[in-house]
């Protein structure tokens, strides 16, 4: 035999068994495609350190209509939207809200909804006598506060107006009292025992302001520093020995000179901490406008601002009203 005819035996065999190892589907490797890059974190709750720590929210609720739709067409009405609300307070669990934009159902609906939790009030601000919105009907500010948490000590409201215990009167152009709001406006507030930490003396002050009249703005942001230091004894706000904390929509921007007095006499709680929401917007519009006008102030050395943020997290519909929730989280020191 010759020897290319013995090499072809010998090989031809190793070239079938190779063959038969061969793969049979062979599928050339690519570059995998660049992950997308994941949307931001939406900061929220955390476990803190502090078992006594103290989280607040303000809420513009968005007054209850028919006539309410997200940019897609559907519904924004208050009934297409408590469900999801719920859901936002079930989670977030803050333990003092202000609410602003109260209507008749939605008052009966906080007080009656949340009432295994929460104690519920609120003061029509039309009302002569200070009578609760679901009563009084109108359109109100109101407060919830954790039951397990606080024992109150005083319930009461004021009017944004020089005469704080008397309704103002409606002017001969539809405006209303010395400084010529486009609605009377209220503040209500109350002051509690913090029962989580050696019975600390907490001051709650919701508040909702003009949305026309920068004078009664800048008005209403004087009067409410004059009135906490009042209220809560305390010449110097900041360094009080209570907590102190007022909130709410303000309709209008941090560095307006409308809050200056809040600015000179409260720290601020959106850039006392870091985080990602530091500049988020507040007001959303149902998804059709953007701005920063819901503020959290506070006063009082016995605390810190930890975390803030403004709850953007899907709860069931696109918004859970024009205007997101607003919260902070403070630890005692």
């Amino acid at each position: 035999m010759s020897v290319k005819n013995l090499l072809l035996l010998v090989l031809l065999p190793a070239a079938l068994v190779f063959q038969g190892c061969k793969p049979k589907d062979v599928i050339t490797p690519v570059t995998p495609p660049t992950p997308e890059t994941p949307e931001p974190e939406v900061p929220g709750p955390s476990t803190p350190s502090d078992p006594s720590a103290l989280t607040v929210c303000t809420f513009n609720i968005r007054y209850a209509n028919t006539s309410d739709k997200y940019p897609d067409g559907s519904s924004a009405a208050w009934v297409d939207r408590c469900a999801s609300v719920k859901k936002f307070i079930d989670a977030t669990k803050p333990d003092l809200i202000g609410l602003q934009e109260i209507r008749k159902e939605q008052s009966q609906w906080f007080a009656s909804t949340l009432k295994d939790y929460y104690g519920y009030y609120d003061v029509s601000r039309d009302s002569a006598s200070g009578s609760a919105v679901s009563s009084a009907g109108g359109e109100g500010v109101g407060l919830l506060y954790r039951k397990d948490r606080f024992e109150v000590l005083i319930k009461d409201f004021f009017w944004l107006d020089p005469n704080t215990r008397e309704r103002p009167a409606q002017n001969s152009d539809g405006t209303y009292g010395a400084w010529n709001g486009a609605c009377r406006r209220i503040t209500v507030y109350v002051k509690l025992k913090d029962k989580l930490h050696g019975d600390s003396i907490v001051y709650f002050f919701p508040t909702h302001y003009d949305h026309k009249s920068s004078v009664a703005r800048k008005n209403s942001a004087e009067l409410m520093v004059t009135q906490m230091q009042t209220l809560c004894k305390a010449d110097n706000l900041k360094e009080a020995d209570c907590l102190i904390v007022h909130l709410g929509d303000l309709n209008t921007t941090y560095d307006s000179a409308e809050l200056a007095a809040l600015n000179s006499s409260m720290n601020y709680a959106r850039l006392s901490v870091d985080g990602p929401d530091k500049y988020a917007s507040t007001f959303n519009g149902f998804g059709n406008s953007s701005s920063l006008i819901d503020h959290i102030y506070f006063g009082g050395k016995s605390v810190k601002p930890v975390k803030y943020w403004v709850d953007r997290s899907d709860y069931g519909v696109p918004f859970l009203s024009d205007h997101n929730p607003v919260l902070c989280q403070f630890e005692y020191n």
